[in-house]
């Protein structure tokens, strides 16, 4: 289950990371304050970069390189969405590549079949603000969409040097269709987007923290990351009659990025390390103060390399999705099944230039820039599934299987490059469904998990391969809700990709990590009622809680940053035992009033044992809130606000040193539509 249209439009959020925490069984970790870059996992999958989920928009992969590179460094922006499905269980054989977590699918608004139009305009706190509009026209033959998304803010962050911290966002779409015949329509869809944020992998020190958490050290004033991404896709969907659909759809991402941030100083020093220890005497304070502008630079060895991650991503292919319901005697069937042929490349550019600290600016040495990365990384594959719904009176009956068969390369400028590699894996599923009575059913079901070898690995190397199984009971009355799920997945070889983001450098970027046994469970909760109140009004509740236990079952030691030296019963980072979130709002004809509160307990940075330590992550509680009011017929005015009590705290250590959440934001706008 996902996040509907109504809680979307009731909320306005601009952050997708906090419209997924709702969900039970998915994790996040913050990183730049505004899910620019979110980090999400489900089910104790590594939540860096997204990576371990499979994600979709309307059901086609979104990811810069789905196989080569899954980092998700681009990610559609909330406001645009619709819905959000979010898939786990036997289901998740239906997507891949990556199904030891599950997937999430971003769902756009569709081609009116009548002239319809919105406008919303809002602004807030640090000079932030946001447009969102869209214009369609259509009929039941032929239609149009066109929509389009700015977001902007100055940031909550404050350099040393007094220079920007915030970033502004725009996505643009248009969408078309056509019906040729009674059985065939033809549908089109193009997008732009493009961001220009002034972000920064380097965060603080715990004293630095504790007294200005929302502080940036004068040796981050040049970060900045810029891209821009083209989508083209084109779609034919054959429905011959009411039980049979085939869709077909042929897509073209492009998408080219450049982060220009701090890198490290010149002796190599680990810098996660140094701001972790936050040394106050010896070499490592100089080391601080240069990176606070306290300090000049006086040797190489102190020297700041700011570095250029210059990539380009280009993602294409062709998928068929077939649907076919049927009956055979007393069995009822929906048959769900697909092919897609996929191709990505990732071109890696990096460079690094050497820069002093000179009275609490940056200023250019005389060193040489450096490329300190140079390649291509390929990956081509041909995935198919097949998904049965057998129901029978009471039972239901969900085989499944997924195979995928994929070909990875990896050529690095000046080394000899490795042979093509190609790999073949089987992923079998079943769930099972009982209805004991129309309002209350229990299920179950198995299925393995998979997450592809990056491009460059030798080829004895293994992926992360997992046996997922999970069983639960749910009860839906008309205003009541309740679902129940405990989950167990046995990884036979858990696995760390190495991005900057998770603390590796460049010579390992790319590299995978093998974790060898690892077990995650748990146990999911949700709860969504309706309370009927007198006259106009209602109060809908919603809930749900999760508990997690992810542990190594072997022992090893690991230049992974997030692993290090394990031993069998470490917990493994990033994967909080308890998190829960509950809303409660007054709804009414002309207004509604909600209150939401998040809570997360407290988790590893690296891999280890509870309680954590002060270098790991606290528990975290955040309230948010909104106020909408329809005072005239297609015209609503609201307000939401995040971080209601202002709580100022740690939400990861990663990428390097403590980064804050974001503050309380307020924003008030309103909205004006066509019907």
């Amino acid at each position: 289950a996902g996040a509907s249209r109504p809680v979307q439009q009731r909320l306005e959020h601009n952050d997708i990371h906090r419209v997924v925490e709702k969900v039970p069984g998915v994790y996040i970790r913050g990183e730049d304050g505004f899910g620019l870059r979110p980090n999400i996992g489900i089910r104790g999958a590594n939540s860096d970069r997204s990576a371990k989920v499979t994600l979709l928009e309307d059901g086609i992969p979104l990811a810069p390189a789905p196989y080569a590179a899954p980092a998700a460094y681009y990610f559609p922006m909330a406001t645009r969405m619709t819905a959000v499905e979010i898939f786990k269980g036997a289901a998740a054989t239906q997507y891949g590549p990556q199904t030891v977590a599950g997937a999430i699918n971003l769902m756009t608004r569709d081609v009116p079949t009548e002239t319809t139009w919105e406008i919303d305009l809002a602004g807030g706190m640090r000079t932030t603000g946001r447009i969102h509009a869209f214009v369609g026209d259509g009929n039941r033959s032929r239609g149009w969409l066109v929509e389009g998304v700015h977001l902007q803010t100055a940031g909550f962050k404050e350099l040393d040097t007094g220079g920007p911290t915030g970033f502004n966002r725009t996505e643009l779409m248009a969408k078309g269709r056509m019906a040729a015949g009674d059985a065939h329509r033809l549908g089109l869809k193009l997008g732009y987007s493009r961001e220009l944020s002034n972000e920064t992998y380097t965060g603080l020190t715990p004293s630095d923290f504790e007294e200005t958490p929302y502080r940036r050290y004068a040796a981050t004033a040049l970060g900045q990351m810029d891209w821009n991404r083209t989508q083209a896709e084109a779609s034919w969907a054959v429905t011959p009659s009411t039980d049979l659909n085939i869709r077909t759809v042929a897509y073209h991402h492009w998408m080219e990025r450049s982060w220009f941030k701090l890198n490290r100083f010149g002796s190599g020093i680990d810098a996660h390390g140094l701001l972790q220890q936050d040394p106050q005497t010896g070499q490592g304070a100089v080391y601080m103060g240069i990176l606070r502008g306290e300090e000049n630079t006086t040797s190489a060895d102190q020297a700041l390399f700011i570095g250029t991650n210059d990539r380009r991503f280009h993602s294409y292919g062709a998928q068929t999705s077939l649907r076919w319901v049927g009956r055979m005697g007393d069995v009822r069937h929906t048959l769900n099944s697909g092919v897609r042929l996929h191709g990505d490349h990732v071109i890696r550019d990096h460079t690094e230039e050497g820069h002093d600290m000179t009275n609490g600016r940056l200023v250019r040495n005389d060193t040489e820039m450096v490329t300190t990365l140079d390649s291509v990384a390929t990956a081509y594959a041909l995935s198919a599934h097949v998904h049965e719904d057998l129901r029978w009176k009471m039972l239901h009956l969900l085989p499944g299987l997924r195979t995928e068969i994929i070909r990875t390369e990896r050529i690095d400028k000046g080394t000899p490059a490795l042979d093509p590699i190609t790999r073949t894996i089987l992923l079998p599923g079943v769930g099972g469904m009982v209805d004991l009575t129309p309002s209350w059913s229990v299920f179950g079901g198995s299925y393995r998990g998979f997450s592809p070898v990056p491009p460059g690995e030798e080829e004895d190397v293994q992926p992360e391969k997992s046996w997922n199984h999970e069983a639960g009971t749910r009860v839906a009355f008309a205003d009541l809700q309740v679902d129940f799920v405990g989950f167990l997945n046995e990884y036979s070889n858990l696995t760390g990709q190495c991005t900057m983001s998770s603390g590796c450098n460049n010579d390992d970027l790319g590299a995978q990590y093998n974790g060898g046994q690892a077990r995650v469970r748990g146990l999911e909760g949700s709860l969504k009622h309706v309370f009927l109140l007198p006259g106009a009004f209602s109060m809908p509740l919603q809930g749900s809680y999760t508990y997690t236990e992810g542990q190594f079952r072997t022992s090893f030691s690991s230049s992974f940053p997030q692993f290090g030296d394990v031993t069998a019963g470490d917990y493994l980072p990033y994967v909080p035992k308890q998190q829960a979130y509950g809303r409660l709002t007054v709804a009414h004809t002309l207004f509604d009033l909600g209150v939401g509160v998040a809570y997360r307990s407290e988790m590893l940075d690296v891999a280890g044992q509870y309680p954590a330590s002060d270098l790991d992550i606290p528990e975290l509680v955040l309230i948010d809130g909104g106020v909408r009011v329809m005072p005239v017929e297609r015209v609503t005015v609201y307000a939401t606000g995040t971080n209601l009590a202002n709580k100022a705290a740690i939400t990861a250590w990663r990428p390097l040193g403590a980064r804050p959440v974001a503050p309380r934001q307020v924003m008030v706008g309103v909205e004006v539509r066509s019907r």
